[in-house]
């Protein structure tokens, strides 16, 4: 008898203390944020948001995250659990704004970096791999390529699918980006082998739209694997700007600590190794590729402090180096974040890691073309009576730009 109830006891201490918990949270209201302008053009902050976490005074989970726009502060964790689910951003993106327009060509695509989209057509480009691993190493498996091309003034779509042979070891293909060349769909993946180690494979597929003839192109980048051998690993990344479908792809690679860089000629399917002789130190600073050149972000460096930082650009066809912005008074000494959208640079610095120089919770949008700061905003709060101390417990961390 005793036994059932201490275990009666312990249940009804359960359920008060949760409903007490939940009765607490209900009401609390965290507070509203405002992507306010302190300086510049409010035109290049429509349609995005600051993301980050906000430390709640009186939450025993302490921390809420937050979306703040230009209107007010989304709190995805107070909505439902379908609607997180969901993961719905406060504003639109490129990938709602083609459901949309085209709600039945839609359904199940939702890697941004497998479409590719001009006036005539909406194409999409999608790779799977079967999970089953054979005790076969010397085994191939099926992939599955599917194509579906929207044609937007008929409205009716092709589909084309087809079984590709891969090694045995391949657990994932990712397709990075899309280009049309000659009524060829141009597509650069990442095959990812996990056998003994991680080694991201690059290659190029090429499908005639008009004959729905596939090309299978390996790229035999110089010194790079394309098996996972014990230990090894090899990370690939594309740094062209997701949604850029310019002919150059710019791909890094690093393996055991080193990095080198390749410029891929989609149109030639020619691969050629980046030495950037002279500025070696910058193939470890590579921060974007959009259009035909490669963007460099440097943080200074002294022996006190690191204030300021230098965006170098490098001109694909000039093969010339320039500093098209040098700043001085934005600090980058703990930690900053950047988002790139065509010829501007986003910067944001958060405060977690005890950064004391950056001025809390700011937006800077930068030229750079014209190497000028465009917009500084802030996140402020919009509740006066405790506006200081909600802006020091609101830590903002991403830039999302609502591009995909």
């Amino acid at each position: 008898m005793r036994k059932y109830m201490v275990t009666a006891v312990l249940v009804v201490f359960a359920v008060v203390t949760i409903g007490t918990y939940y009765v607490q949270a209900s009401q609390e209201t965290p507070p509203n944020y405002k992507l306010t302008m302190v300086q510049g053009d409010a035109s290049l902050v429509e349609g995005i948001a600051l993301y980050g976490n906000y430390m709640s005074k009186d939450s025993v989970f302490g921390i809420k995250r937050a979306y703040i726009t230009i209107n007010s502060t989304d709190y995805p964790d107070e909505k439902s659990a379908i609607s997180q689910s969901l993961n719905r951003r406060p504003m639109k993106t490129q990938l709602d704004r083609w459901i949309e327009e085209h709600h039945q060509f839609m359904r199940g695509k939702t890697n941004t970096s497998g479409f590719y989209e001009n006036e005539e057509m909406l194409a999409y480009v999608n790779m799977t791999v079967d999970s089953k691993r054979s005790n076969d190493l010397s085994a191939k498996k099926n992939a599955k390529l599917s194509i579906s091309v929207l044609n937007k003034e008929k409205n009716n779509t092709q589909e084309i699918t087809t079984d590709i042979r891969v090694d045995n070891d391949v657990s994932d293909i990712y397709v990075q980006n899309v280009q049309l060349v000659d009524q060829q769909l141009v597509t650069m993946v990442f095959l990812n082998h996990r056998a003994k180690g991680y080694v991201s494979e690059p290659q190029i597929i090429r499908v005639n739209l008009t004959t729905k003839e596939i090309m299978n192109e390996p790229l035999a980048l110089p010194g790079a694997k394309s098996e996972a051998a014990n230990g090894d690993n090899q990370f690939v990344r594309l740094a062209n700007q997701n949604l850029d479908h310019t002919d150059q792809w710019i791909l890094t690679v690093s393996k055991d600590n080193h990095k080198k860089a390749y410029q891929v000629d989609v149109t030639r399917g020619q691969i050629s190794p980046l030495a950037f002789q002279g500025h070696e130190m910058l193939l470890n600073n590579i921060m974007k590729a959009y259009g035909q050149k490669i963007y460099f972000l440097q943080e200074a460096a002294s022996s006190k402090k690191n204030i300021g930082f230098t965006v170098i650009s490098y001109d694909l066809v000039s093969k010339e180096y320039e500093t098209i912005l040098k700043n001085t008074s934005i600090d980058t000494s703990e930690n900053i974040t950047y988002a790139f959208k065509q010829d501007h640079l986003y910067i944001i610095g958060h405060k977690n890691m005890g950064n004391k120089y950056f001025k809390g919770d700011r937006l800077y949008v930068f030229n750079l073309t014209s190497s000028k700061l465009e917009y500084e905003g802030k996140a402020v709060s919009t509740e006066a009576t405790n506006q200081a101390e909600d802006e020091a417990n609101m830590d903002l961390n991403f830039i999302d730009l609502g591009q995909y």
